[in-house]
Parts: structure tokens; sequence; C-alpha cells
């Protein structure tokens, strides 16, 4: 094999992870998450070594906005084991411009760094020999500098064409006459789509660049858009002469093609329907997951920012996908805003929750800089092959079902499918058996015990506070309800009943209290988001053995006069959105019972 890829940077490179000024994980790829694992889901700070956790923080602190800085610290791994590594970080020049200090972070195995560095090197002598051999001309964008080169390789060394600034080599060829009349158009469409870091284009141009405007020629000038392990953008590409038999396509197979969506180069939805139908009946691999994929909104999207928009979002989509997908699997898109993923032999529910993690925050970062200000997010269903279903119509259904449950849940999250937990599919009419002809029993159940409630509590006095609070305690499946109310927000209620008496006068503090949305409801998913962020309400809730809550402020005059906190203790959950509306509403009829006067049998 001419490259043994064995020797690359990828068996050094852990991973690649962004982190806030509260050194919380907002995003990293999929080799990250699985290396570390739950550790690094919220503060990264839990798998440093705590030796080397303040010269690690001081290191991200003192960052200055254009530095890149490096630091070797210990890092821990699932496994508990500490291995030494090394750490670049710079900030994330994309967010500054938004507002956001984000911190990029690329983690390396230092000792196997050393190792492969003569492997690195072989491997670019052997790329140069083969670029030697090319009749092809690169070219290369910096969006970071502005930097344009034209160059080509031979085995000793480069020949450069062009080394300057773009903007100044768009004026250059133009002034100089390098462009043909003709094709002065095609140039500028070649010039935006370089600038913009379009994901892929294709322009055929009559131009005498490589010749200083003394020939002209008919050249195509191909190219992409990549990332790097620092974030950074670069345009690459290829200047090849024209065949004017118009053979350029020759060397591609037809059939090959054929199996691409054209926007994206995934597989088709034909093509990736036969793969995962292949991998099924062949019985060449001991399972087969599936797993469906929306971008969210994608209908506002298209309709707000317009069809070439949405289509650099799908393009950006896809781009993480392949990427997080990696020799797992394959990647499809099957729809307009819809992809698959079609993954072998997933080794157990930590290695899909890794992709899986890696898929959402990634393509939610990566779309947030092609935008100013709009939050792009996936929602995702997983099922698999034999566990789930014994044929792949029964697998796609119910990874399907399950994505309609991330969506009825509120999107923005992956379900993967739990017979015990999310009912039986009945594949015959594709919804869940849980007894609701919705696939989901709890919505109309919750609707009308939250219609019930305001009625016999609130209209009718049928029955106390407390007895309301354990009819919305059972119904949500919470562990605990409290209400806390007077200066000093002290607690008046709680269910179940206690004689432990506390305060919540953590939620007046003012960073805390931005947190509440403009309903007055703050949702925390996982406690662990609060971790390094606002250290007396972490304290508290985990003191109160509380993993997550839906906590409600009662406001009169723009003061805070009432607090009421929906918990459970020792699980985590995904909040789904309707229930934070039924909690909210309820809420809001307590207080103004309370404050009211009017519970006069609580």
């Amino acid at each position: 094999m001419f490259f043994d890829y064995s020797d690359t940077d990828s068996s050094y490179r852990i991973g690649k992870v962004t982190i806030d000024k509260s050194f919380h994980t907002q995003s990293a790829d999929e080799n990250f998450y699985n290396y570390f694992c739950n550790d690094t889901l919220y503060s990264m700070t839990r798998t440093i070594h705590p030796d080397d956790l303040e010269l690690f923080k001081e290191t991200v602190n003192s960052l200055s906005d254009d530095e890149v800085k490096y630091s070797l610290i210990r890092m821990k791994r699932t496994s508990g084991e500490y291995k030494w590594m090394i750490v670049k970080m710079s900030v994330n020049i994309q967010m500054l411009a938004r507002g956001r200090r984000y911190t990029d972070i690329i983690v390396k195995d230092a000792l196997l760094l050393e190792k492969n560095t003569t492997g690195l090197e072989n491997i670019i002598d052997r790329f140069r020999f083969l670029m030697s051999v090319q009749e092809s001309i690169i070219f290369e964008y910096e969006s970071h500098t502005g930097k344009f080169y034209i160059y080509s390789f031979d085995y000793n060394a480069n020949t450069v064409f062009f080394n300057e600034d773009f903007d100044y080599f768009h004026f250059h060829v133009l002034s100089e006459n390098m462009i043909a009349e003709a094709s002065r158009d095609t140039f500028e469409s070649f010039y935006e789509s370089v600038k913009n870091g379009i994901s892929r284009f294709r322009f055929e141009l009559e131009t005498g660049i490589l010749t200083n405007g003394e020939q002209i020629q008919s050249q195509e000038f191909s190219g992409f858009t990549v990332t790097d392990g620092e974030g950074r953008k670069t345009v690459l590409g290829l200047i090849s002469p024209k065949n004017t038999e118009e053979e350029a396509f020759s060397a591609s197979n037809p059939a090959y093609e054929a199996n691409l969506d054209p926007l994206t180069r995934l597989f088709n939805k034909k093509a990736i329907t036969n793969y995962a139908l292949s991998r099924i009946e062949s019985g060449a691999v001991g399972s087969v997951t599936i797993v469906i994929i929306d971008v969210d909104n994608f209908k506002y999207i298209n309709d707000t920012y317009g069809h070439l928009f949405g289509d650099e979002i799908i393009c950006t989509a896809a781009s993480v996908l392949k990427k997080e997908t990696g020799s797992k699997g394959v990647a499809g898109r099957i729809g307009g805003d819809e992809f698959m993923l079609v993954l072998d032999n997933i080794s157990d529910e930590m290695e899909l929750r890794s992709i899986l993690r890696a898929v959402r925050s990634n393509i939610e970062v990566l779309c947030a800089e092609k935008t100013d200000g709009l939050k792009v997010t996936c929602s995702m269903g997983t099922a698999a092959y034999p566990y789930d279903a014994d044929s792949y119509q029964q697998l796609f259904m119910t990874a399907d079902k399950a994505l309609y449950i991330a969506k009825e849940k509120g999107k923005d999250r992956y379900v993967i499918y739990n017979k015990e937990k999310h009912g039986e599919i009945n594949h015959q009419v594709n919804t869940i058996s849980t007894g609701s002809s919705l696939g989901l029993s709890s919505a109309p159940g919750k609707a009308s015990a939250v219609g019930n409630l305001i009625s016999d509590y609130a209209l009718s006095g049928k029955i106390t506070l407390m007895e309301a609070l354990e009819i919305i305690g059972k119904k949500f499946e919470l562990d605990r309800i409290g209400i806390f109310a007077g200066d000093n927000l002290s607690c008046l209620y709680s269910w179940p009943e206690s004689d432990e008496k506390n305060d919540a006068l953590y939620i007046l503090n003012e960073r805390y209290s931005e947190n509440f949305s403009d309903d007055n409801v703050f949702v925390i998913d996982n406690t662990d988001i609060l971790e390094g962020r606002y250290s007396e309400a972490f304290s508290r809730l985990i003191r109160n053995g509380v993993n997550a809550a839906v906590q409600y402020v009662y406001r009169e005059d723009g003061k805070i006069k009432g607090y009421m906190t929906y918990e459970l203790l020792g699980h985590y959950k995904k909040w789904p959105q309707m229930d934070v509306n039924f909690m909210n509403v309820l809420s809001k009829i307590i207080f103004e019972t309370i404050f009211k006067g009017e519970n006069k049998h609580g």
C-alpha cells in the first residue's frame, strides 16, 4: 500500500474539543468523546490530573485572541489511566466575532507523537513524489490570512506561480488581462466562491494565469473547502487543462456517480438503502445500526435565508456526518434535509453516543460559523439490527419512530430506541403500541391531568395544594417539588412532605437569574452544566442530590417573589418541551393562588 495510514496523525491525535470560559464542553469530535467518555460531557476539567489543573486553567485564561499556546498535561481516559498529552489551545475566532469566547483545544498523545514523526516524514516524501508526476497545478486560499497560492510540486522543490493577498491577486490578473473577456464573469464567480468558502465548486476559464498572460488556455478550476484541526478554513483545488473533446470525466465511474447525491456527494437514498439491505442480508456483520437525522426547522431556514444558504447548511451537515462516521460505516442523504447513517458492529451504547454527540454538537458549531445568531440543530433517531428489528424495513421504521420521539420531545436531541422505554413498534401501521394512537402516551394524559388540576385546585378548590403537588409529581414522574417564597425564599411547601428547612437564595444571584427565560423558566437537563459557572447553585443542588430540574420564578414588578422547582434525584433527563410548558402554566397558577390569598385549603 502506497500510503500506510497507520502511521499518520490519527494514531496520536486524540481529538478536538471546544470549551467555553467556564471550561465546559461546547462541541467535540467523536474520537474525543470516545476516548474520554462522560468525564468531558460537561466540564473538561474532570479529566485533567489535579496537579496539572491550575496550569491548564491559567493557560486557557491567558490566551490572547490571536495566540496559540501549548501545554503538557496528564489527562484521564475512559479506563481511568492518566496519560501525558500535548494540548494545543487557541481562541475560536468565528465564535469570538459573535460575542462568545470559546477555546479550541486539540489533544495529542505525547509519547505516540514522537514515535510517529519519522513515519509522517516518509509519507510527506511519498506525497511530494506522487504530486510531482501530476500535470495539475495546486491552488490554496487561507481564509484566516487572506493569502492565495498557486504552485506545483517536483520531487526536490516547489514551483510557486503566485503568493499574494487574494484581493490583490483578483485585481492583478484582471488588470494584466490574464483572463479572456468571455471568462471575466466566470472568474468573478470563482473569486466569490473561494472567498466565501463554498463547499465544492468547478469553473472553466479561458486564462493565461500560469503564463503571465502570454498564452490563453482553457483550464478547469475545481476545489473544495476544508476545516483543519484548529477550525481554520482553507480552500484547496486544482487547475487542470480542459480537454476540448469534453473528456474531463472520462475517468469517472458512471455507476459510482449514479450512487451519489449531487449536492453533498454522500450516497443517495437508493444507494444507502441498498447498502443497508446488503449488510443485513449478507450476515457479514454482527449488528447494523441505522441513524436517521433531520435538520431542525429547515423549512424556516430555506424560507428565511434562501435556498443557496440552505444548500450550504446541508453541505455542512453532510461534511460532519462523513467525518464522524469515518470507517464505522457510510452516510447518505435520503431527502431534502434528511440523512441516514449505516454503522457496522457498534460495540456498545457508549460508542454510539460518542458518534451522536459529535454529530449533534459539530453541526451546531460549524453552522454557527455561517450564520449570525441562527442556531442550527438536528434531531436523530436510531435502531439496531437484529436487536430492535428483524428486517431492514422494520429497522428503518423503528429508527424513524425514534426520530419522531426526538422531535416530539423538543428537537435538538437524539433518541436511541429502547423497547422497554419506548414500547413495541407496530410495523403494520408504524405506531408505538403504548396505549396511545399518537405513539406517545404521556402527552394526552398530561394535558388532561393539567386541565383537571386547574379545575379542581385553582377554580373549584376540590383538592388541596399538597394533593395537587402529588398529582403533578406522579404524572410527570418527578422525585421532588419545592415551593419557596418570602424575603429569604424559604420553603413553604414540598412534595413529598419534609421537615427539612431549606431556602433558595442562590437563585437571586444576578448571574444565575439571567438563565431564566422570558417565560421565567430555567431548564436543567443535567446539573453538571452549572459546575464552574455558578458555584453556589451547583453545590446546593449536588448536596440535595438533584441531577435535573425545571425551575420557575414568580415575579412582581420585576422582582423575584417566589420560586418553584421540579426535580429528579439520581438520574438525568432531557426535558420534553411539552412538559416544560405544562410546568410553566401550573407554576404560574399556583403562585397566583398563593399570593392572592385564595388558597384556603392548602
